[in-house]
């Protein structure tokens, strides 16, 4: 592994998180599965809707595709129905279709502090099978999103750089 590489992996979440200017998407824990679907489909870029309360504390995330089938299954629920094939595929099924607010449709918080490295944020999304992580202040609330998009590009930018290392 190069320095550069190296140096890549410990590039702080602050630091990170502007890169592609994606902006978080919060929603209020009340707010329907529809209000929520109008929004994010306004905001296309933000992958992980966060679920703040009424003190403004991430207290849920909704990724888009949790929201998709929410809304579907309402729709065309044999749509779904298909892939079922084992119990736990059985209780998500039943919570898209019970799902009418975002409390309801959301998964646990899945957040990061600024000071993180892009290497410990990589990890969270990875274990998470997520997208994306909301960044927080010492409270719990929002103040960034950082998409896996962005830590890619990091990565990438240190993996081309190099060969023009090894050059000099």
């Amino acid at each position: 592994m190069s320095n550069r590489t190296r140096l890549a992996k410990q590039r702080t979440v602050a630091a990170t998180q502007r890169l592609l200017e994606i902006e978080p998407l919060l929603v209020k824990e009340n707010d329907t599965v529809g209000a929520v679907m109008r929004r994010s489909a306004a905001q296309p870029e933000t992958r992980l809707i966060g679920v703040v309360d009424d003190a403004g504390i991430l207290v849920g995330v909704i990724p888009i595709l949790r929201l998709a089938e929410t809304v579907i299954a309402h729709v065309v629920p044999e749509s779904l129905m298909g892939g079922i094939a084992d119990v736990a595929d059985v209780a998500r099924f039943g919570h898209a279709v019970e799902a009418r607010s975002a409390r309801e449709a959301m998964m646990p918080p899945a957040s990061i502090a600024p000071e993180a490295t892009i290497g410990d944020a990589f990890k969270e999304m990875h274990r998470l099978r997520l997208s994306g992580l909301y960044v927080v202040d010492p409270a719990g609330r929002p103040t960034g999103y950082l998409d896996l998009l962005e830590l890619a590009i990091q990565y990438l930018d240190a993996i081309e750089a190099e060969p023009a290392e090894a050059a000099d």
